[in-house]
């Protein structure tokens, strides 16, 4: 038998691999792809794919399954290129999404759109360039202007994308231009594949390794004795690496940019560029390890009890409901949890919601938990986002502090859940779609992690508080304060007696007014809060009661006096305020209620 015949018996011989690929495409079903041969030893769920969807778009996927069955319906185009060495998204994330995408009837590729970073999600963009074999003086074709122009400029670049050249142009629409000189040969229009991800590189400088002999750094000095600022370079980087101590710790050398604040550049150049000193580049982290002594937390007699009685509950369920009032500690009990929970060796999600989500509690875990902790929040960048994700993956962090979007990251042994202020509608995301409840998905995801969650409020939502009721979750309460300190005094002022007594003072009632002058006569602060934008909620009409609506959102418009304007407060939407009623025309027009403007 010749060798080719061997060779395409071979080939026979191989298994040919599919895979089916979840797309952040809003389209119900997965799509199968194609394996080359030379790819099939990175096949692995979870992994990235960059694949081809339709004629134009190249896309970042994630594998789900791995087969060998091709599909019935269309040709399986071939996979372009597997982007990781092990998965990015684990096997509990997918069974996650698929339930997420069904409760929140929503597609699988909206759940992963939202879930992955846009920093691990390659960007296709159609790029154009100069066709090689054209020449404008040897073309038969007429040129417009504009055309000419494009030429001209691609000539002088290597290629341009829609969006540049639609702003070069000053056009929006582009496209008869650009199918024109297609149809010409004059360019030529390709996908470009670029990572949104970048790591975080650093500069640094180092001694030659050449002159870590003996002796060969006193000949250096000699030659830098008639040029002080080369020399006072070279002497600063000494002190700042003691390279006969530790000769080690030049490898590392130190960052460019604390040479160059108060050095001459050009000295640095210099001693560079005549290979004194070398410059590298090394990839750090955008979130630098934190050297401060980590501080335990140390709990009271009812802290410790009520730690003890949540323990107890996750023996026998797997969700429990602290209700703990206002400045009761729930905070402590939380970070002893963590601290149990790592020591284990689980992994930890604590989630505040948006507003919550401030410095003060981020520096407080710090204390306790040092470089185990990871932020991840909507105010990252996709860069920094990115390295959370990858620190989950790697181990790096153990304790996740985030809002809801931190549900989606690649937890692999995860031991618990904190949902702080859990009747916060921030959990809720309402557009764009999955719109889910990250409290909800949390409490889901204790079946497929195997993980407790802990639920806490001073004012538990509804269904959590029946449920917590109906004994399905396990309810702790918390009804003191720490240190023993007291609530605050609420006083409530009978806004009718004051009224009839004829007490009021425009909106202010009689007894907020004497607090008011007793906290200013004491040289004190006061806050006086009102929930209502604008000068008043609404406005109406005092013959036929009509009140102006928004003719998009059906609610009221509120009054802005400022502005002389009804705004409604969902959408945006405004209009002058009328002279007259658009119902009856009558000019007996009222503003009702109060708001900031009118309380100011």
């Amino acid at each position: 038998m010749s060798q080719l015949e061997l060779n395409s018996n071979a080939e026979e011989a191989r298994h040919t691999y599919f895979v089916d690929v979840i797309l952040p495409v809003p389209i119900p079903k997965m799509f199968t792809y194609r394996c080359p041969f030379d790819l099939e030893d990175f096949l692995q769920i979870g992994v990235r794919v960059i694949v081809q969807f339709g004629h134009r778009k190249v896309l970042t996927g994630i594998i789900s399954k791995v087969h060998e069955r091709p599909p019935e319906k269309y040709e399986a185009k071939y996979i372009l290129d597997v982007l990781d060495q092990s998965p990015v998204v684990f096997p509990q994330q997918l069974k996650m999404f698929q339930w997420i995408a069904e409760y929140y009837m929503c597609t699988l590729g909206e759940v992963l759109n939202v879930a992955l970073p846009s920093g691990l999600k390659l960007s296709s963009e159609s790029h154009v360039q100069i066709h090689p074999d054209f020449d404008m003086y040897e073309s038969v074709y007429d040129f417009s202007g504009k055309e000419e122009l494009l030429i001209e400029i691609l000539n002088k670049n290597e290629s341009l994308s829609y969006s540049d050249i639609s702003k070069t142009l000053q056009q929006k629409n582009i496209f008869s231009i650009l199918k024109s000189l297609v149809q010409k040969d004059a360019i030529i229009i390709y996908e470009e594949i670029r990572e949104k991800y970048k790591p975080k590189k650093e500069k640094r400088i180092r001694l030659n390794s050449e002159y870590l002999k003996e002796g060969a750094l006193e000949t250096v000095f000699e030659s830098l004795s008639k040029k002080p600022k080369q020399e006072e370079v070279l002497l600063f980087y000494l002190q700042q690496v003691p390279i006969y101590k530790q000769t080690k710790l030049n490898e590392q050398g130190i960052p460019k940019s604390l040479l160059a604040a108060d050095l001459s550049t050009s000295a640095i150049k210099t001693l560079t560029k005549n290979g004194v000193l070398e410059e590298f580049e090394i990839t750090i982290s955008r979130f630098p390890d934190d050297d401060q002594e980590t501080k335990p937390v140390h709990l009271t007699e009812i802290q410790e009890n009520a730690k003890s009685d949540i323990i107890e509950n996750f023996k026998t369920k797997d969700t429990v409901l602290l209700h703990g009032i206002t400045g009761s500690g729930k905070t402590e009990i939380y970070i002893s949890l963590i601290e149990d929970a790592l020591a284990g060796g689980s992994q930890v999600l604590y989630l505040l919601p948006e507003i919550a989500l401030t410095t003060q509690i981020v520096t407080r875990l710090k204390k306790v938990f040092g470089n185990k902790l990871g932020v991840y929040h909507s105010k990252f960048s996709d860069n920094e986002r990115v390295e959370v994700w990858n620190g989950v993956l790697s181990g790096r962090y153990q304790l996740v502090l985030g809002v809801r979007s931190s549900i989606f990251l690649p937890f692999d042994n995860l031991g618990l859940i904190l949902v702080d202020e859990e009747h916060e509608s921030s959990y809720k995301q309402y557009d764009p779609a999955p719109r889910y409840n990250a409290r909800d998905v949390a409490l889901y995801m204790t079946s497929i992690h195997h993980c407790k969650v802990l639920l806490g409020s001073a004012t538990p939502s509804l269904e959590s508080f029946y449920q917590a009721k109906s004994e399905k979750y396990g309810l702790i309460t918390l009804s003191k304060r720490y240190g023993n300190a007291t609530l605050p005094d609420f006083i409530v002022a009978d806004m009718i007696k004051e009224a009839n007594k004829k007490l009021l003072k425009g909106e202010f009632s009689s007894v907020l007014l004497k607090e008011l002058q007793t906290s200013l006569d004491n040289d004190e602060q006061a806050i006086i809060f009102q929930n209502r934008r604008g000068y008043s909620p609404y406005i109406s009409c005092q013959q036929c009661s009509h009140i102006p609506k928004c003719t998009n959102c059906a609610v009221s418009l509120t009054y802005h006096q400022f502005k002389k304007e009804l705004i409604c407060h969902y959408c945006g939407y405004k209009e002058k305020m009328p002279n007259a009623c658009e119902a009856c025309g009558s000019t007996s027009l009222q503003t009702i209620g109060i708001g900031t403007e009118k309380l100011e």
